[in-house]
C-alpha cells in the first residue's frame, strides 16, 4: 500500500482530518471574536489573531484568504446563531405571554455567552462594512418581522390589546435587554445593581411590557 493510499485513501484518516481543519478554523473565528471585543478589525492583525488562536499565521489565509473575510465569517457565525437562539423563538403560536418571556430570557442568554454581539452591532451601525447589509440587514429585518407578527397575533388572538402598536413593542422589548447587556460593564465598574443579578432584570422587563399590552 502507498503512502497516499494509506493516508487520503482511509476514511477514518480523512474523517480526523476534516475534525482537524474544522477545529483550527473555529479556533481563529473564536480568537478574533474575542480580540473584537476590545479592539477594531483595523486595530487587529494576523498576527494577533494567531497568537490568540495559537496557531501560524499562514493557517489563517489558508482558511479564510484574508482578514476581511474572515471578519465575515465571525459576523456571520454570530448572527446565524442569534437566529437559531433568538429569532426562533418569535412565534405566532401559543400563549403570547409566555412566548415574551421566552424570547427576553432567550436574548439575555445569548449576550451573556457572547458579548462580542452587541460591540460588533454598534460599530457596524456607525462604520458599517460591506457586512452591515449582506449579513446584519437581513438579520435583523427576520428578527423584527417576526416579532411584530408574534404581537400581532397576540391581538388578534384577544390577549393583546388591540391599540398596541408592535413596532414599538418589538423596539422596547429588545431594547430594554440590549440596553442592559451594553451597560453592563460600567454597571459593574461602579458596583450598581443589577448589573450581577440578570435574572431579576429579565423578570422586570417582561412584567414591564406585559403591563402595557395585556388587554383588561
Amino acid at each position: 500500500m502507498t503512502r497516499s493510499q494509506s493516508t487520503t485513501g482511509n476514511p477514518k484518516h480523512r474523517q480526523a482530518s476534516d475534525k482537524d481543519t474544522a477545529s483550527t478554523a473555529e479556533r481563529i473565528i473564536t480568537a478574533t471574536q474575542v480580540l473584537l471585543s476590545s479592539r477594531c478589525l483595523h486595530a487587529i492583525s494576523i498576527r494577533d489573531i494567531a497568537s490568540a488562536a495559537n496557531v501560524n499565521s499562514a493557517l489563517i489565509s489558508y482558511h479564510f484568504k484574508n482578514k476581511e473575510n474572515l471578519y465575515n465569517t465571525v459576523v456571520a457565525s454570530l448572527f446565524q446563531a442569534y437566529q437559531q437562539q433568538v429569532v426562533s423563538a418569535f412565534t405566532t403560536e401559543g400563549d403570547i405571554r409566555e412566548t415574551i418571556g421566552t424570547v427576553c430570557h432567550r436574548i439575555a442568554s445569548f449576550h451573556s455567552s457572547n458579548p462580542c454581539m452587541l460591540i460588533l452591532y454598534f460599530r457596524e451601525l456607525t462604520n458599517p462594512s460591506p457586512a452591515y447589509k449582506t449579513i446584519i440587514q437581513p438579520c435583523i429585518k427576520e428578527a423584527s418581522d417576526k416579532c411584530v407578527a408574534m404581537i400581532n397575533a397576540g391581538i388578534r388572538a384577544g390577549v393583546v390589546c388591540p391599540t398596541t402598536n408592535p413596532r414599538h413593542v418589538t423596539l422596547s422589548l429588545v431594547g430594554m435587554v440590549n440596553y442592559f447587556f451594553m451597560t453592563r460593564q460600567i454597571m459593574q465598574d461602579l458596583s450598581l445593581e443589577p448589573a450581577n443579578n440578570v435574572s431579576e432584570y429579565i423578570d422586570f422587563v417582561i412584567k414591564t411590557i406585559l403591563s402595557k399590552i395585556i388587554a383588561d
